[in-house]
């Protein structure tokens, strides 16, 4: 085997000159800082020749070269030294570095392989003089530095390549110094004699090596198998891209033009519909007016007839009413005649004083008996008094309780005690709380009256609001200020209605917050003067607005922070967001509790703010909320509601306070007259009872006597007068009526046009119908007249005609606003289309639909159809047929032999597990297809069996039976998706994914890498990953798979901090998995890991630091040195042996 021997460094990094000789397993120890990367980075630079394609300088092993980005730093900072931004050890440099290796076994000579390097602080990248390869010696520093005096300076190249020439000659001395990559081809053929040193070899065998110092363990195991083990190595498909991207071109021009002329065909339907609708219209207009002409006439012939019918009856009752009226006048001179006798005859028998008597002794009981009423009914008003309890007069109603209760059954013919006794102490007690009454209803009158003042308010605003008056959600003096800056010519803008909340959970905190700030008021900047002295004049109008001052608010025009209270809001005015960022700007949004202790201001969703100082909870009933349109509008509900609720307040309000007035003036009725109680009324009604009776009695006594049947014969002249009477009443109303009639008749056919049946609205209708008798044909209009008609049979005939009009009137209606709709319907579709397909010269969107879009649609149709349809079409299927070509000659060729490499580098890499188990699990790999690549690696599979299956590519007529139909359509539209990137096709590597299996070997349960990742510990999750990269080392290498007779090569393995989450016997375990892999490994480690590197290690280079150069001491450990290293690791130590151990310490 070809082991490393010894690593040479001449000014590189902190090494102005370094011979480190090592053994087998190598451990560079040092604490941090102090040049172990430098070292492995020495080894890395060599290796790969300076080949920027693979370097990661200074990247730790696990942090996936991370680190690397942070610290930038190149193969010219380690040529001189750089410390920092700006200092370097070097400002210009001559490095040498080399590796040297022997062979285990002293067959083969001894290979030094290394670089020249020169290094300027003005340039950015370094210069090689050499990369060289040495058969035969091994180097070292000695061989590259040349002594001035006392001093040591790098040789010149030329003497250092004389020196190793003069020692090896021509012969054993190989430079590639302008390709880096033979370079390493070259030293493969001397270190890896048994393998191919092919380009790809060596690009393998580089990325292998770096991989291993800057592993990333937080990777999957489709990135590790992607990243370490599969070459990078893109198809060139510009040219097939090119072509499907002309297919595609012409493909979406083919279905652009289809859409187009979908869309003429469907404007096409759409003008039929049109026309459709005109003739529709057309045709009710000429039966409306038709219809309309008819009603009329029948109408008229109706009035005529009645005005005949009216006259004759008005004539025959005006001589029935001559008659009764002499009639009449007979009867009534009898009447007078009879009058006189009657009256000469009670004269004289004293009749007419007596009849008087009767009548006055009669108003006196109903006088009476009304007077008992009112007393009684003035009582009974006193009925709210009892619901009034707890306003300082509860005896007093007590005391009226009693006496409601005693009047329940009163009348005027009988008052018993315990009624006169209740109405006096009722009458008594009033007196003294007629106060206390009195000021209970005045309460009651005030609180009605405030209602109604609040209830007007209300809708005064809301009347004011929907007449563009004062705004329900502003604040009065908000709105007055507004009114006044209006009347001096000013815009006043309030904040409230220039903001938006963009985000509703932050509405309430938004309103609670902002306060009084949302009525704020802003002007323009030439009127903010004359606005602070009107604002200053009416201070006291004002208090509950403010006037926002301009030129404070020029320096918070920039956006808001993400995650700051102005961040929540939207507007259009730049003041109001301004004026917000200078109140409100170093306020926070907190989410949570932690966000909200942070220090400065912070507010909360639920209104929790603090101010920087005091916390406090801001809130604003949702009801008063005014930032916004929803907000503003809301209030005017919320004021409707208001109001709504004052109006059921009132009612109640009302009716309790008109009772208390009531009781009020009842009460003091009663103690304003208590000579007129209820016991007095009924004695005076039954005085007036007893006088009228008598005199009722004498009256009786007189008419006993007779007056000769002269009232008799005038009680017969009145019954036949009233008979005449109503004779006469009833032939005047039939006159009236008749006459009314014939007045109707006539003057409803002198009427004026709009009144049906007159005449001259006859000879309208008709001069209507006449002007409308064009629009249709009248041989298709009377068919259709006369069918509607009849299906109306049941009707008189003018209200047949009057239906049938007024259906016609809708219906044309209905067709013109089909009409308007269809006209609309096509502008706007031309403008859909104009926009979608470019605009026409011939035509546009105000074009007329019939007379000027028909005809162009439909020349536009001929023209696709006949003509460039076609020639597209043919274009399709020539650009087809070349990225079909293209497809098979060069994508699917190239990528199946990718395919065919990656599979043979897994079997390789499975074939070096296979035999060498780790913790008794046996790790393979295993790749599986990515679905949406499926149809590219299914046709490849096809490609393989049928061929001729790939002509169907992009034909666009498959036949159904085609037996790989679904995937040539599948893949077809894989490539001419728009969505999907390309250059995703060039990366052989995507199209699979990997997984990692681990197998038990004695149970033979399998566990995936990526369900370990998800739930291991951490040391169960980096071990897959570094029994993979050793696994891949030595598939490079071939050291796991070692034949008789063949030589063997080197196996370098290094590793910068490796093992990071594994624990000793992890480290030793891995370790010793990489020595039955046949690597050669060399280990960075701080200090505190050396316990566990030790067992395994054959040299340990300790690297110290000392102010601005480092130095590596070198230390061999012969196997008694490791048994006693191990006899003291508490690792291996028994439980017991480590208690005693602790017990003897």
């Amino acid at each position: 085997m070809m082991e490393l021997r010894r690593l040479t460094m001449v000014n590189w990094h902190l090494f102005d000159v370094a011979d480190i000789e090592v053994n087998a397993h190598v451990g560079v120890l040092g604490e941090n800082r102090s040049g172990k990367s430098t070292i492995l980075d020495m080894a890395q630079v060599v290796l790969t020749g300076g080949s920027r394609r693979f370097l990661r300088l200074n990247a730790v092993a696990g942090d996936g070269g991370k680190s690397r980005s942070a610290s930038k730093r190149s193969v010219v900072d380690y040529c001189l030294g750089t410390l920092g931004e700006d200092q370097r050890r070097r400002d210009e440099a001559r490095t040498y570095v080399a590796l040297s290796f022997e062979d285990t076994d002293g067959v083969r000579p001894p290979i030094t392989i290394g670089m020249a390097l020169e290094a300027r602080k003005s340039d950015s990248r370094e210069t090689v003089l050499a990369l060289f390869i040495t058969v035969g010696a091994t180097l070292t520093s000695k061989d590259f530095i040349e002594q001035r005096g006392k001093s040591l300076f790098p040789a010149q190249w030329e003497d250092v390549r004389a020196r190793v020439v003069a020692a090896v000659g021509e012969g054993n001395f190989v430079n590639h110094r302008d390709r880096a990559s033979d370079y390493v081809r070259e030293y493969m053929r001397h270190l890896l004699p048994h393998s191919p040193y092919g380009e790809q070899n060596a690009a393998a065998l580089q990325k292998s090596i770096v991989n291993a110092m800057t592993l990333d363990h937080n990777q999957t195991a489709t990135q590790f198998v992607r990243n370490y083990i599969l070459e990078d190595s893109p198809i060139g498909i510009k040219e097939l891209r090119e072509s499907i991207q002309t297919y595609r071109n012409i493909s979406d021009t083919i279905k652009k033009m289809r859409l187009k002329l979908e869309a003429l065909k469907q404007l096409r339907s759409i003008l039929a519909t049109l026309e459709e609708a005109l003739e529709t219209k057309f045709r009710e207009q000429w039966i409306a007016k038709r219809a309309e002409w008819l009603a009329a006439r029948a109408i008229n012939r109706d009035f005529r007839s009645k005005l005949r019918s009216a006259v004759a009856q008005r004539d025959a009752a005006a001589e029935e009413l001559k008659f009764l009226k002499e009639d009449i006048k007979g009867i009534d001179t009898e009447l007078q005649r009879l009058t006189e006798a009657i009256a000469e005859h009670d004269a004289k028998t004293g009749r007419k004083g007596l009849h008087q008597a009767v009548a006055v002794a009669e108003q006196s009981v109903q006088r009476a008996a009304a007077d008992f009423k009112a007393r009684l009914e003035t009582i009974r008003r006193l009925e709210p008094l009892r619901a009034m309890h707890g306003r300082g007069f509860d005896d007093l109603i007590a005391v009226v309780d009693r006496l409601l209760a005693a009047v329940g059954a009163a009348s005027a013919e009988r008052v018993s005690d315990e009624q006169s006794s209740a109405e006096a102490a009722v009458t008594a007690m009033g007196v003294q709380r007629l106060v206390q009454l009195d000021e209970a209803r005045q309460t009651l009158i005030a609180r009605l009256s405030a209602l109604r003042s609040q209830r007007n308010d209300m809708l005064e605003r809301i009347r004011q609001h929907s007449s563009g008056g004062p705004r329900a959600h502003l604040e009065p003096d908000t709105e007055r200020l507004c009114l006044k800056l209006r009347q001096k010519g000013m815009a006043p803008r309030v904040l409230c209605e220039l903001i938006e909340v963009a985000d509703p959970e932050w509405t309430g905190a938004a309103e609670a917050l902002l306060g009084r700030d949302r009525d704020a008021v802003f002007v323009d900047r030439a009127d903010i003067g004359a606005a602070t002295a009107i604002f200053k004049e009416g201070r006291r109008e004002f208090r509950r607005t403010s006037l926002v001052s301009l030129n404070k608010l020029e320096q918070f025009r920039a956006k808001p922070e993400r995650g700051t209270f102005p961040s929540i809001f939207r507007t259009q005015d730049p003041d109001a967001l301004s004026f917000i960022m200078r109140r409100y700007g170093s306020v926070r949004l907190a989410d949570t509790l932690d966000q909200f202790y942070r220090p400065g201001r912070a507010i909360m969703k639920d209104g929790l703010y603090d101010d920087g100082l005091v916390r406090s909870h801001r809130s604003i009933n949702a009801s008063e909320h005014k930032i916004g349109k929803t907000a503003q509008q809301n209030a005017l509900r919320v004021l409707q509601e208001q109001a709504d609720d004052l109006d059921q307040s009132l009612e109640p309000a009302a009716k309790e306070a008109q009772l208390a007035e009531s009781a009020f003036l009842a009460l003091k009725l009663l103690c304003d007259s208590p000579a007129g109680d209820l016991k007095t009324c009924a004695a005076a009604f039954a005085a007036a009872q007893s006088e009228w009776a008598d005199a009722q009695a004498k009256l009786a006594a007189l008419d006993e006597a007779g007056d000769g049947g002269l009232r008799d014969k005038k009680t017969a002249q009145l019954n036949l007068k009233q008979i005449r009477t109503d004779a006469r009443e009833a032939q005047q109303i039939l006159y009236n009526r008749h006459s009314s009639e014939a007045d109707r008749a006539k003057e409803r056919l002198g009427d004026g046009e709009n009144v049906p049946g007159s005449q001259l609205n006859l000879r309208i209708a008709w001069a209507l119908f006449l002007k409308n008798l064009p629009l249709y044909a009248v041989a298709k209009g009377r068919p259709v007249y006369r069918a509607r008609l009849d299906g109306r049979a049941s009707r008189n005939e003018v209200d047949r005609h009057r239906a049938i009009a007024d259906k016609a009137v809708k219906d044309a209606e209905g067709a013109n606003d089909d009409r308007i709709r269809i006209e609309r319907q096509v502008r706007e579709f031309l403008s859909g289309f104009f926009e979608e397909f470019t605009i026409s010269s011939q035509i546009g969107v105000e074009s007329e639909p019939l007379q000027e879009v028909q005809p162009w649609m439909a020349q536009q149709i001929a023209d696709i159809e006949s003509n460039e349809l076609r020639q597209y079409e043919r274009q399709a299927r020539e650009a087809a047929e070349k990225a079909s070509t293209l497809l098979r000659g060069e994508f699917i060729n190239a990528l199946t032999a990718r395919i065919g490499k990656m599979d043979r580098e897994l079997r390789s890499l499975n074939r070096s597990l296979e035999a060498h188990p780790f913790h008794n699990e046996r790790y393979s790999f295993h790749s599986a297809q990515v679905v949406e690549f499926q149809p590219i690696l299914k046709i490849i599979e096809i490609a393989r069996t049928s061929p001729e299956a790939l002509d169907m590519l992009f034909r666009g007529d498959v036949p159904e039976d085609f037996p790989h139909k679904d995937t040539i359509l599948a893949l077809e539209a894989l490539l001419e998706d728009k969505e999907k990137d390309f250059t995703q096709f060039e990366d052989y590597r995507n199209f699979y994914t990997f997984e990692i299996h681990m197998e038990d070997v004695v149970t033979g349960r399998k566990t995936r890498w990526e369900q370990r990742r998800g739930t291991g510990s951490g040391a169960e999750q980096q071990v897959p990953i570094y029994v993979a990269i050793g696994a891949s080392l030595a598939a490079v290498y071939g050291s796991a798979e070692r034949r008789a007779g063949k030589p063997v090569g080197f196996a370098l393995a290094m590793f910068d901090e490796a093992f990071s989450k594994m624990d000793g016997k992890n480290q030793r375990q891995m370790m010793s998995f990489y020595k039955n892999l046949g690597l050669q490994f060399v280990i960075a480690a701080p200090f505190e890991k050396r316990v566990a590197v030790l067992e395994h290690m054959d040299t340990i280079v300790e690297v110290d630091r000392i102010g601005e150069q480092s130095r590596a001491t070198v230390v061999s450990l012969k196997e008694k040195a490791k048994r006693e290293l191990m006899a003291i690791d508490p690792d291996l130590m028994s439980d017991d042996d480590l208690a005693r151990r602790l017990a003897a310490e």
